[in-house]
């Protein structure tokens, strides 16, 4: 296999949390690897510490200096990236070992597939395990109707996919005016024009506890999501328009009353049962 892989990492003010994700990478046994980490101009001794790591480790390159956000400073990262192949991953997540090996085979005996995608544990901040996804890919509609499977799959979790760098060439980098769900935009554009990969392995760890943006600002991203899908639900004339938008009331709005109304019935009954 001689694919390289890059990885791109953003970071501001990590200090005590980018050493897992550092190590993630570098213990990695697949030789033909980068890391790039744009750091954004942190104060807390994470530039040192990126520094000391990239003297350790030559497959290291970084830059540190003010950004426009996380979707700027992963787009500079993508702009530096010399892989074959690219992933993204958070400067507090980090990659189980032989996922490189694992995307790498992947993508050499599927040359048509642009993404390569796995399993993702979300994790706590102590490390241990609350929830294992799958990745699930089956059309780009179901991608764009994300309500349909929530908490079911991860769909294409950011830290365990992957993408052949002609995607880039042809759909660019991240939206910089999404702040949230910037992953969950790229995969739309990316999979209108490329085929995409699952394999049944967990390539990472993401943490989501307390101190992560997808914890504290869950709702943020849950309605920057949805501006996202409303997007691509194509025009007000069209049936699809009023199919997707009757898909998201019936399982946003709908379903979650009829499961309130089923399980307040449930209780009732078995009050009057224990009676």
């Amino acid at each position: 296999m001689n694919l390289k892989i890059s990885v791109v990492t953003a970071t501001l003010n990590r200090k005590d949390l980018l050493p897992r994700c550092i190590e993630g990478v570098a213990g990695q046994s697949y030789p033909h690897k980068e890391h790039i980490i744009i750091d954004g101009g942190s104060s807390d001794g994470t530039v040192d510490l990126i520094r000391s790591y990239a003297k350790k480790y030559p497959h290291i390159r970084w830059i540190s200096e003010k950004d426009n956000g996380i979707s700027s400073a992963l787009n500079k990262g993508l702009a530096l990236a010399t892989g074959d192949v690219i992933g993204v991953n958070g400067d507090d997540d980090y990659y189980e070992p032989g996922a490189f090996e694992i995307v790498a085979d992947e993508f050499e005996q599927n040359p048509s597939a642009g993404v390569v995608s796995g399993g993702c544990d979300h994790i706590r901040n102590d490390g241990s395990v609350w929830l294992s996804l799958k990745a699930s890919f089956t059309n780009r509609q179901d991608l764009i109707e994300y309500w349909k499977h929530w908490g079911s799959t991860s769909f294409l979790p950011a830290p365990s996919t992957f993408f052949r760098r002609q995607v880039l060439e042809v759909v660019g980098g991240f939206d910089e005016a999404d702040r949230y769900a910037m992953d969950y935009h790229h995969w739309i554009k990316i999979t209108e024009k490329f085929g995409v990969r699952i394999v049944d392995k967990v390539l990472s760890k993401f943490r989501s506890d307390q101190g992560t943006i997808s914890f504290s600002q869950a709702q943020k991203q849950i309605d920057e999501m949805y501006g996202i899908s409303k997007k691509y639900w194509g025009s007000k004339a069209s049936l699809r328009y009023y199919r997707t938008t009757f898909s998201y009331f019936a399982y946003t709005k709908c379903r979650p009353l009829i499961e309130r109304a089923r399980n307040s019935f449930k209780y009732r009954v078995g009050r009057r049962l224990n009676n």
